[in-house]
């Protein structure tokens, strides 16, 4: 089991995720997709989530990005209930290939200015020798 923890202030991300580049670099379509149509704190509240999810994900794989890992590779969405998933491609999935990682959980919570996010990484049982 791995686990990863990130902690990311809100309104220092609003900045970031109201900007057209940034956001299209660090956000796959469905993550932005899910955020349209919110106001614009509640806005930057949801990317300051995905941008955290993203980065405790990343620490479960034990790889930064650029270390093999794009963010869109990472991507966050919502169920019908509200609770995040995450799902892999490219080198982010390679990575939790070769560590033989089945599964990642994440939550993440908001409280005033500030977003917490732990991710879970869950180890392919060992094969029998």
């Amino acid at each position: 089991m791995r686990i990863g923890v990130d902690l990311l202030s809100i309104s220092r991300f609003a900045r970031i995720a109201t900007h057209r580049r940034f956001s299209a670099i660090l956000f796959t379509p469905a993550e932005l997709e899910q955020a349209r149509g919110l106001g614009p704190e509640r806005y930057a509240e949801r990317l300051a989530g995905r941008f955290c999810v993203k980065e405790a994900t990343c620490k479960v794989l034990g790889r930064g990005f650029g270390q093999g890992l794009r963010w869109r590779d990472i991507e966050v969405t919502s169920d019908a209930w509200g609770a995040p998933s995450v799902s892999l491609t490219g080198g982010a999935r390679e990575i939790a290939e070769a560590a033989r990682l089945t599964e990642i959980v994440v939550t993440l919570t908001h409280q005033a200015d500030l977003v917490v996010a732990v991710a879970v990484g869950q180890h392919a049982p060992a094969s029998p020798v």
